[in-house]
């Protein structure tokens, strides 16, 4: 359907109106807003285009202090007798130059703007030396010694508190964990190995010493090297409160390419008591079950370069041979050494309970 001829008037009376209040309210200091304005003061400061109703001109007249009739828009623009300049209407180019002067023209700016004598102004280029420059010293605003040391503090306290929450998360990880752990699982039992000198090893050579076991290869680049040396600090702080009351097992899950030679060279370089045991195929498989140790070997380039993805569990043994707790990977050395403590104080007060027992026994 066709729409009224009156009702686009309307329209386009409304949004021609709507657009001159804007541009020169919002966008006269730039330079767009300037060559509007002054496009649009040229247009309408006399009497504005011919569809345009008289109150819609007034309207858009007094946005632009233009306000008056023809006649007097005519004498103001036109040479006096006397020579002197005629009074000019004031416009966007003017508020323009009295906000940003250059080289002395703030006083002609503002004669300007009032009796309109000054010639407009040119446009110049961008000067950084017209703009104030930040001060130094005592009077520099943009930096202070109580703002430099605000800002410290509350940096300092962000991170405190970052460790702080995640210090709490992993704590109550852990005691979650250990929440839903109920006995003991059945882990461990007989096996027979070779020691770093290919002698044979079995369980039972190892009874009356706490084992912190851990099965992995010598070829591994990153992971088992630091397991065993976290195993290592763990016994050296059991060695400084107990004496040598626990021995650390390295079991290799490699035994293509962890010969006995092989795994000595790798011990050698951790702990001085460090046991590393290696063996057929069959017998770390047999060890590996019994502690229920995943181990898969990866794609294989050759025969001697490939990878082993493996469990990272440390198993703690106590001195008869059964299976106490396991320590994960997240877990500190102080922290292994300080639950291997516990166990190791409770077996002493009950084996010391037992012995007085005894000797009652014994005087009855």
């Amino acid at each position: 359907m066709a729409v009224p001829f009156a009702v686009r008037r309307t329209c386009r009376q409304r949004v021609a109106a709507w657009a001159i209040s804007g541009c020169r309210s919002v966008a006269a200091p730039a330079v767009q807003g300037r060559a509007l304005c002054s496009w649009s003061r040229q247009r309408y400061q006399v009497g504005g285009p011919s569809w345009m109703p008289a109150d819609q001109v007034r309207l858009v007249q007094r946005a632009f202090g233009t306000e008056g009739s023809a006649a007097e828009k005519a004498t103001a623009s036109s040479p006096r007798p006397d020579g002197e300049t005629p009074r000019r209407m004031r416009g966007a180019d003017d508020f323009a130059a009295a906000s940003h002067p250059r080289d002395g023209e703030a006083g002609a700016a503002g004669g300007a703007a009032g009796s309109g004598g000054a010639t407009p102004r040119k446009n110049h280029p961008y000067n950084p030396d017209d703009y104030p420059k930040p001060q130094s010293g005592a009077d520099n605003i943009q930096f202070t010694w109580p703002s430099a040391v605000f800002t410290c503090v509350v940096a300092a306290a962000c991170l405190w508190y970052f460790d702080f929450i995640t210090r709490q998360r992993e704590d109550k990880s852990r005691a979650t964990v250990q929440n839903e752990r109920i006995g003991t699982p059945r882990l461990g039992g007989p096996f027979e190995l070779l020691d770093r000198t290919g002698k044979v090893v079995t369980d039972q050579d190892l009874r009356g010493q706490y084992l912190l076991l851990y099965f992995g290869f010598t070829f591994c680049p990153d992971i088992c090297p630091q397991e065993m040396e976290k195993a290592s600090q763990a016994i050296e702080l059991l060695d400084a409160e107990f004496g040598p009351v626990a021995t650390p097992v390295f079991i290799s899950v490699d035994p293509k390419r962890d010969t006995p030679p092989q795994v000595n060279e790798y011990c050698s370089e951790f702990h001085p008591r460090l046991v590393g045991l290696t063996g057929t195929p069959e017998q770390v498989k047999k060890v590996s079950r019994a502690y229920r140790v995943y181990y898969n070997e990866g794609i294989k380039s050759d025969e001697q370069d490939y990878l082993i993805d493996h469990s990272i569990i440390h198993y703690f043994v106590n001195d008869r041979g059964q299976f106490v707790d396991f320590f994960g990977k997240n877990m500190t050395a102080k922290e292994m050494a300080q639950k291997m403590k516990i166990t190791i104080l409770e077996d002493r007060a009950k084996a010391k309970s037992r012995k007085e027992r005894r000797g009652v026994e014994d005087v009855e």
